[in-house]
């Protein structure tokens, strides 16, 4: 594991935690060990999110971090297929590697695609 890699793991493990939480609150008949079915946060863009900001000060900041190591690597290995490595990222974590790899498809969405 790269020291990348390793830090687009660290950030997952607030992410996916702190979005655990607000998806059981916001899903009371939810319970533990059913899939998780959506997330409440909005795909990331390379727009600061100000509202994000607001109501998810500490997970914002981490999908922000999320997006820039997603340019980073793309930069880094440009010919590297993005959606291959998210999922090599989320199952570090076998655990949660379903909410780890659907914050990452919404972290790095559009990252290494066609550019117009």
């Amino acid at each position: 594991m790269t020291p990348i890699e390793a830090a687009a793991d660290a950030l997952l493990r607030i992410v996916v935690t702190g979005e655990r939480e607000r998806s059981a609150a916001a899903n009371p008949d939810w319970q533990r060990g059913q899939p998780w079915i959506d997330t409440l946060a909005p795909t990331s863009t390379d727009a600061l999110d100000v509202s994000g900001l607001v109501t998810d000060p500490i997970g914002t900041a981490c999908r922000a971090e999320l997006r820039r190591i997603g340019h980073a690597l793309h930069a880094a290995n440009p010919g590297e297929d993005m959606a291959a490595l998210s999922i090599e990222i989320a199952e570090m974590d076998p655990t949660h590697a379903g909410w780890r790899a659907i914050v990452l498809e919404m972290a790095w969405g559009g990252i290494g695609g066609p550019t117009s």
